[in-house]
């Protein structure tokens, strides 16, 4: 079965082998992108569990599909988005305080491991504070690898304004980067 095939199986008859096939195609890239936008694995797994369950409801009510990703994205992406709002309103409300995830390195030298935690810390912690759409266009193209012309398709958006967002988020990015860095005492 190709992905044509299974969009229209699901187009046609709601066919789950068909979404299935879409799901186990997809599911690595969408937990990606999740990842990016939520900042978290639960979070992420959650976001692609409830989008593909909103594209598996909404899939035999479109009259045609091309390729199912870029649509699929929409849904994700508009889930994402909402958790975090969501996420937001609560923690506005309990004034709570999240805990940041720490990782652990594979190095023997624990000098090595400790610049690496501090690394790792510094990019995450710039990432997180900045806005969600500057984090998912980073990601789209630094972390998931994508070409422009994926990220125009996927966010429906002009190459030219793919761009600006870019040079745009990489400065803000390094900005934050930078800040957090000096606040920690860090060289880089």
């Amino acid at each position: 079965m190709n992905e044509s095939q299974a969009i229209r199986l699901c187009l046609k008859h709601r066919d789950p082998v068909g979404f299935e096939f879409l799901v186990n195609k997809y599911r690595r890239e969408a937990y990606f992108h999740a990842f990016a936008l939520m900042g978290n694995r639960e979070d992420a797994a959650d976001a692609c569990q409830e989008s593909f369950y909103r594209a598996f409801k909404a899939i035999p009510g479109l009259v045609s599909l091309d390729q199912f990703y870029p649509w699929f994205y929409r849904i994700l992406r508009n889930c994402c988005l909402n958790m975090l709002s969501r996420r937001r309103t609560i923690l506005n409300y309990t004034r709570g305080n999240s805990a940041a995830e720490s990782n652990t390195g594979t190095s023997a030298d624990p000098s090595s491991i400790l610049t690496k935690k501090e690394e790792t810390a510094a990019v995450h912690q710039a990432l997180n504070s900045l806005n969600v759409e500057v984090r998912e266009i980073l990601s789209l193209k630094y972390i998931q690898g994508h070409s422009y012309e994926e990220i125009t398709r996927l966010l429906n958006i002009p190459r030219g304004t793919v761009m600006s967002r870019l040079f745009h988020a990489r400065k803000a990015f390094r900005e934050e980067y930078l800040k957090y860095s000096k606040r920690n005492g860090n060289q880089t």
